[in-house]
C-alpha cells in the first residue's frame, strides 16, 4: 500500500518506524513543521505540502485531537474515495470521520511514546475501530503485522481504555514526579523508591489491583493517614487534599 502519515510527534514516528520495517509499503509523513534531518528515517518519503499524500491508500492522522478536523476538512477532495481515513486518538470518535470520506476507521496504538525512547512494538496492543468490515479487516491486517496483540473495539470501549491508559500511566507518573519532589525536598535520593516502584508495578501482574493494594489507608489507620496530612499542610506541600482523596477512594471502593 501507499500509506501516508500525517504528523510526525511522538507517535507519528513511532508508527512510520513500525510500518516501514513490517512490510514493503511506501510511506510518505507529512508535518507542519520541519523534520530535523536526525529525526528522519531511511526508505521514508518526507513531503512538502499535503497534496504529495493524495495518492495514499491508507492516511494515517497522528495529530493531536483538536487538529483532527481541521485536517479532515482539508484533504475532503484530496484522497481517492477508496482510500482508508484513520486518526490514532483515544478519545475522539471514529464517526468525526463519516462526513469527509466513506472508508474511515481509528487505529490506537496503546502505549506512551517518548520520540527517541526505543520500543518493542510486537508488545504493544493496537486497537481497531470501524463500522466497515473490509476496512477493519484491513487495518486489522497492517496492525497485525507490527504487533501480536491487536483488537477490534467499539468508540465506547477505547474512551474507556484511554480514560484507563490515563490513570494507569500519566496520572501515575505524576505521582511519582510528587515522590521525587517530596524526596528531593527532605534531601532523600529517590532511588530508594525504586525497589517499591517496581515491586508494586510487578504485583499487579498476577494480583488484581485491589488485592495488590496495602498502606495505611487500605488498613484504615486514620491516625496515619491524619498525621501525613498535618505534615504536608506543616510543610506547606500542595499535594494534602490529593492524599486525602486517595485515601478517601481507597477505604470507600476498595478491599481491605
Amino acid at each position: 500500500m501507499n500509506i501516508g502519515i500525517i504528523g510526525y510527534g511522538n507517535v507519528g514516528k513511532h508508527l512510520t518506524k513500525a510500518i516501514a520495517e513490517t512490510q514493503d509499503h511506501v510511506v510518505t509523513v507529512f508535518n507542519r513543521s520541519p523534520i530535523k534531518a536526525e529525526d528522519r528515517l531511511e526508505n521514508i518519503h518526507y513531503a512538502k505540502d499535503l497534496s504529495e499524500l493524495g495518492d495514499s491508500d491508507l492516511a494515517i492522522l497522528s495529530i493531536k485531537d483538536d487538529a483532527i478536523i481541521e485536517i479532515l476538512e482539508r484533504t475532503e477532495n484530496l484522497f481517492s474515495p477508496q482510500a482508508i481515513i484513520c486518526h490514532c486518538s483515544g478519545s475522539i470518535s471514529s464517526e468525526v470521520m463519516a462526513p469527509y470520506f466513506q472508508r474511515y476507521a481509528v487505529l490506537y496504538p496503546l502505549q506512551t511514546f517518548s520520540k527517541n525512547k526505543e520500543i518493542n512494538y510486537h508488545s504493544i496492543p493496537f486497537f481497531v475501530t470501524s463500522a466497515d468490515g473490509e476496512t477493519e479487516e484491513l487495518l486489522t491486517q497492517l496492525a497485525s503485522s507490527i504487533s501480536s496483540k491487536v483488537s477490534s473495539i467499539s468508540d465506547e470501549q477505547r474512551m474507556s481504555m484511554h480514560i484507563a491508559a490515563v490513570f494507569a500511566c500519566n496520572y501515575v507518573n505524576a505521582i511519582y514526579a510528587i515522590s521525587h519532589k517530596l524526596c528531593k525536598d527532605f534531601d532523600i535520593p529517590f532511588d530508594h523508591l525504586i525497589p517499591l516502584i517496581r515491586e508494586t508495578a510487578h504485583k499487579v501482574e498476577t494480583l488484581p489491583p485491589s488485592e495488590a493494594q496495602t498502606g495505611p489507608a487500605i488498613r484504615r489507620d486514620w491516625d496515619i493517614v491524619y498525621k501525613h496530612e498535618d505534615f504536608l499542610n506543616e510543610y506547606n506541600i500542595p499535594i494534602a487534599k490529593v492524599y486525602r482523596e486517595m485515601a478517601d477512594y481507597i477505604t470507600k471502593h476498595m478491599k481491605g
